[in-house]
């Protein structure tokens, strides 16, 4: 059986859920507020046209971020919840096909947010500013394209491990909040690890996430890093979580 029909029933199974449409509506609704208030508040250095405004909305990317753990952490662990699994792993379909067809359809989901989201900023962005600025609009899209697919580098990675945490304890609670908690303390300890100078900090996953420093030509968060060392760590983790997963999902007996 291809993977076509069994992503589509995955893609489905997010979009039928009410969770998926106040996820995107939140995430609209700040970009509005983020237009209003900087509309009216007028302080010095807010956007003059829609594309600075939507630069400035690749902030709101960490919520896309979130919402992605949160549907990759619910997504295996779910079916567990719900008593649907023996349902999923009875069909004349390989474990590990259902596997990739979940996490194709994690991926989607980021795609779908990142797109609500530049979609979103642009239309709010040429309501409440200027369409046109002094700037070159394809110089602007394509620094858009760059912050986008950066940042999707960082969230797949993270989203895999939202995955594994999904099918290891198959509590979609545990999952998520697990998940949460790692991509906020990650950060902080990665922080942490930097003032205080510890060299090793630079093989941790959270020191890794961020890839745009080596293309701003800002300074890396730990010395001797480099893109290659972060794409070498970033490859490493990805790896080791995919192998988990299909371990705990393919492998491992399941109870139903």
């Amino acid at each position: 059986m291809i993977l076509g029909p069994l992503i589509r029933n995955e893609q489905m199974k997010i979009m039928d859920r009410t969770r998926t449409l106040v996820m995107w509506g939140l995430l609209i609704l700040a970009v509005c507020l983020l237009a209003i208030g900087q509309r009216l508040i007028l302080v010095s250095g807010a956007p003059v046209d829609m594309w600075e405004f939507a630069e400035g909305c690749t902030h709101l990317l960490f919520i896309v971020q979130l919402f992605t753990l949160v549907v990759a952490g619910d997504i295996i662990s779910s079916e567990f919840s719900w008593g649907t699994a023996k349902l999923l792993l009875i069909r004349p379909v390989s474990r590990t096909k259902i596997l990739l067809s979940k996490f194709a359809a994690v991926l989607t989901f980021l795609l779908a947010g990142m797109a609500v989201l530049l979609l979103a900023s642009l239309l709010f962005g040429a309501v409440f500013f200027r369409w046109t600025g002094s700037g070159d609009a394809l110089e602007s899209l394509k620094s858009l394209a760059s912050t986008y697919g950066l940042y999707g580098v960082e969230v797949m990675v993270t989203a895999s491990l939202a995955f594994m945490l999904s099918a290891v304890s198959r509590s979609s609670t545990l999952s998520v909040g697990l998940s949460i908690f790692l991509f906020f303390s990650g950060a902080f300890l990665s922080e942490l690890l930097k003032t205080w100078g510890v060299s090793w900090g630079k093989y941790l996953l959270f020191a890794n996430l961020d890839l745009s420093p080596y293309f701003l030509g800002h300074s890396p968060p730990f010395p001797g890093m480099s893109l290659g060392h972060s794409l070498s760590v970033l490859a490493i983790h990805f790896a080791l979580f995919h192998l988990i997963t299909w371990w705990a999902f393919v492998k491992r007996d399941v109870l139903i």
